[in-house]
């Protein structure tokens, strides 16, 4: 049996790659061994903690209106290129589009279509080996790989069925493709090599036994009623749902469902979680005035539609701790949480869980919640809109704080 122990130490270490400029982290971090081998990490705050970056702005692309191609419709995908420009999965226009490092448009590949390099459902943007663009597309039933200037060099038959929804698959190390996949009640993990031929699958948490039905009326985060012949489920405001995110190395992080405490998990498929990362930030409350306006705007939609009181208690009082989980290029973890002023910060952590800084977007940057920021060396690709809603790309440069 391992020693038990708890090492308290400052979290001091430089920030490389991700836009340290000299600053450190003031936070205190505890590290605990258990018995098992997993590895506990408490980071504590400061009293007065402030953000240690800021991101400066220094390019922005997109436009209100107009037929050319920075009007960006629904964005479903982002990915940092070499040199400081970036490409994009306008997933409503079915067209993937290259940007240089100063705004300018390069390329755009594919349109709505079957024929080679088009698409019928691009949901998602990855960046393989060679900076190659891998686009997977559920209703043609495959991967399609681009060169960012070149544009189509070929595609894999891949019958995935996620019609409709945001890509939750990774690139790992260069040379598979991991892809959650659920069926009934069952939670697999499957694996691809870059030709699209399944390797290997592994049970994933929430697997339950092949012939358990699923049961819609027994489920933490939604509200639940019967219906004539069918059943309504509504999503519970201000619900922590689990947020979960596969590496480029295939280790998965993650938040608990239900929880809206500030912990998240590191673990390998099929195996055991391995670090626990815990920080102690305040918990941020839903304001009175704004859980009561939801629940009021739920009450009015149940009583026209001749549905009763739900329990109006499950609805949260604070906001779940964990909004989005995400690493830079050089494999630091950027874990999105609320802000007491009702923005939005980004702490970052070392690959074993020590806080490094924090960084928030700042006015004028209003993240779109469907897309991940991107960071690599010290700049960082945002997926922002305007009060039009309009999808921008920011690029910005990570800056010490003041």
């Amino acid at each position: 049996m391992r020693p038990r122990g708890t090492l308290p130490v400052v979290a001091s270490v430089a920030l490389i790659g991700c836009g340290d400029a000299g600053s450190r982290s003031d936070w205190t971090t505890l590290r605990d061994t258990l018995p098992s081998g997993m590895v506990h990490v408490t980071n504590i705050p400061p009293a007065e903690a402030s953000p240690t970056w800021a991101l400066e702005e220094e390019l922005r692309v997109g436009s209100m209106e107009g037929p050319g191609p920075d009007a960006f419709g629904y964005l479903h995908g982002l990915v940092a290129l070499d040199g400081g420009g970036f490409a994009i999965l306008d997933s409503q226009a079915q067209e993937l589009r290259v940007f240089g490092a100063d705004g300018a448009h390069i390329a755009t590949h594919g349109r709505s279509g079957q024929g080679p390099g088009e698409f019928a459902d691009a949901n998602g943007l990855m960046l393989g080996p060679g900076e190659r663009l891998w686009v997977p597309d559920a209703r043609n039933g495959r991967m399609s790989v681009f060169d960012p200037e070149d544009g189509f060099i070929e595609s894999f038959p891949f019958a995935d069925g996620n019609f409709n929804a945001t890509w939750n698959g990774a690139m790992v190390d260069g040379s598979r493709i991991y892809r959650p996949w659920r069926t009934r009640n069952r939670a697999l993990l499957r694996v691809f090599d870059l030709t699209m031929t399944q390797v290997d699958s592994l049970p994933l948490p929430g697997d339950g036994p092949e012939d358990e039905e699923f049961d819609p009326s027994d489920q933490p985060g939604a509200f639940y009623q019967e219906m004539g012949g069918g059943y309504m489920a509504y999503s519970i405001p201000f619900y922590a749902q689990e947020v979960r995110y596969i590496d480029g190395r295939g280790v998965f992080w993650s938040s608990r469902d239900g929880d809206p405490a500030y912990r998240i998990k590191r673990w390998q498929p099929g195996g055991d979680t391995t670090l626990i990362v815990e920080t102690r930030r305040p918990p941020v409350p839903v304001p009175t005035v704004e859980r009561d306006s939801v629940i009021d705007m739920m009450r009015r939609m149940t009583s026209n539609m001749g549905v009763g009181e739900w329990d109006w208690s499950r609805v949260p009082t604070v906001r779940p701790a964990v909004e989005d989980i995400f690493a830079s290029y050089e494999g630091n973890l950027w874990v999105r949480t609320p802000a007491p002023d009702g923005g939005v910060l980004f702490d970052v952590y070392s690959r074993d869980g020590a806080h490094l800084g924090t960084t928030s977007p700042g006015p004028g940057l209003n993240l779109l919640d469907l897309v991940a920021p991107v960071v690599r060396g010290e700049l960082a690709w945002l997926v922002v809109t305007d009060e039009f809603d309009v999808n921008y790309v920011v690029r910005a440069r990570i800056m010490p704080a003041g």
